[in-house]
């Protein structure tokens, strides 16, 4: 199966807000609203990359840089779609967009107990440096934490 990773615009919101609702399970609270992903978009130094098969987008990054940093604020990947290597590709394409830039660290946060998650991002090379105590807030108002996880890209000066 051939992929293909693609910059996407304010004008795939409502592709990217279809895999949300698809991908994150509200009871967690980790997804995020048309209005949050048009407003994070459109800042400077945001971008996002979506991940496309012959027919179909299977997924989408969401990421932003911040001086010497960026974050990868979300990878949602079309459920159906889980366990082909999509997310580690989108996690791949995210380091791919910041190489050459100077970008020495990625964070992100992911829920505490999201193993799959946790995984893949530890498969990329990230390791646990925090925890954000009551991060999400869920559907029925449960909270969740979020680890804070951290790749070195290139040695800082």
């Amino acid at each position: 199966m051939t992929w293909q990773v693609t910059p996407a615009g304010l004008g795939d919101i409502a592709t990217i807000s279809t895999i949300v609702e698809r991908a994150f399970d509200p009871r967690f609270g980790e997804a995020w609203s048309a209005a949050q992903l048009r407003g994070t978009l459109s800042l400077s130094g945001s971008w996002a990359q979506l991940i496309r098969d012959e027919t179909t987008t299977l997924g989408f990054n969401l990421c932003r840089r911040a001086g010497p940093e960026a974050e990868l604020l979300l990878v949602g990947v079309v459920p159906s779609c889980r366990g082909r290597g999509i997310g580690a590709a989108l996690v791949q394409a995210a380091f791919d967009a910041v190489n050459g830039l100077g970008i020495e660290t990625m964070f992100l946060e992911v829920r505490d107990g999201n193993r799959a998650a946790q995984q893949l991002y530890e498969r990329a090379g990230f390791v646990a440096v925090g925890r954000r105590r009551d991060y999400y807030r869920g559907r029925s108002a449960e909270t969740f934490d979020a680890i804070t996880m951290r790749r070195q890209l290139i040695s800082p000066d």
